[in-house]
């Protein structure tokens, strides 16, 4: 928290600072691959500051002791996450980690003498049921193609990032994971085959997978871009890579030595490409989305799509197939014969 915000809002004590902090350290796994970008975004949420166009965060926009909000106040930052145009999810996810918080404050001995009520939890709206938004929607096969031939385009010129995130699109759209389980991978996490690649990923819930990718063109790209990164022996055909080397680098002139790409940093990239090609504002994990579709409308196997998306549940799967799957018309040329009417596209002739 920089001094002039500080200035700005007397209610931002380093008292306050120093319990976010700590709060944040204590409720996010030390093991996580994306310890560094949670412990930011969940300060952010509270103690943002509104810059670029962001929401402003819990305590900034309040402007409040924390021993003094209320219920009330919660209610009214709630109004305010809505006016910025988050999605009820994102509001939902923000309220959810003030929550956490006072949760935190009441336990810890420190605070909780000062903290006899959690605010948040008696003013959180309903949770929103789950891919009930527009950014649950899976592209289209056209889209995705589309979306795919314009990297692609770009990686064959010189730029290595587009190289980069040509490779990463075809990890993606190949098996369907998550961000974290494409983008954190390190060169331990994947074996090459004669004819196949084998990746071994930490899935959510903690569990281990390994899964194979039969998909040429996924290998071609790796390649292409370990080659283009200086990281392949065209001599050997071996990667030139330790066990623990990040697979995916930043090629950012601010990038030092080897650095890993963040999920943050791809995320941008994908977003830009997304906007050229005209599909707009999409999330990357519409990819997840857009896999789950294809191969539920190819086997028509539900188990099939629980097996792809890794869910332990197939009541989970369920209900993402319901909300990404295109469902099929089976009715309504039938239903237009019996009514007299011609439901055959016009010929040439007519």
């Amino acid at each position: 928290m920089n001094t002039s915000l500080q200035s700005r809002n007397s209610a931002i004590t380093p008292a306050l600072v120093k319990a976010v902090e700590m709060w944040a350290d204590a409720r996010t796994t030390a093991s996580s691959k994306r310890r560094h970008d949670l412990l930011r975004d969940k300060t952010n949420i509270l103690l943002g500051d509104g810059h670029d166009g962001n929401a402003a965060g819990f305590f900034v926009c309040l402007n409040k002791p924390v021993e003094q909000i209320t219920p009330a106040d919660v209610k009214f930052w709630q109004g305010y996450l809505e006016d910025m145009g988050l999605a009820p999810a994102g509001v939902y996810a923000r309220i959810s980690r003030v929550s956490s918080f006072y949760n935190w404050l009441m336990e810890d001995p420190t605070f909780k003498e000062m903290i006899k009520l959690n605010p948040a939890q008696m003013a959180r709206p309903k949770a929103p049921k789950a891919y009930q938004s527009a950014k649950a929607n899976a592209l289209t096969d056209d889209d995705a193609g589309r979306l795919l031939q314009y990297v692609r385009d770009l990686a064959k010129g010189d730029d290595l990032s587009a190289k980069r995130d040509y490779a990463l699109l075809r990890f993606f759209f190949a098996t369907g994971k998550r961000r974290s389980e494409i983008v954190d991978l390190r060169w331990k996490d994947i074996t090459l085959q004669k004819s196949s690649v084998i990746l071994h990923t930490e899935e959510k819930g903690g569990l281990y997978r390994s899964t194979e990718i039969r998909d040429w063109g996924v290998f071609a790209a790796l390649r292409a871009y370990l080659i283009a990164s200086d990281r392949w022996d065209a001599l050997t055909n071996e990667a030139l890579l330790q066990p623990e080397s990040p697979v995916w680098l930043r090629h950012d002139r601010a990038a030092k030595g080897q650095e890993a790409v963040t999920s943050h940093g791809f995320v941008f990239m994908f977003k830009k490409y997304a906007k050229a090609v005209g599909l707009g504002d999409i999330h990357l994990h519409q990819t997840r989305h857009t896999v789950a579709r294809m191969v539920g409308e190819q086997s028509g196997d539900l188990s099939e799509v629980q097996t792809v998306l890794g869910h332990q549940n197939i009541a989970t799967t369920r209900v993402y197939l319901a909300r990404v799957a295109v469902k099929k018309d089976r009715h309504s040329t039938r239903i237009a014969g019996r009514l007299g009417l011609d439901a055959k596209p016009p010929t040439d002739e007519t």
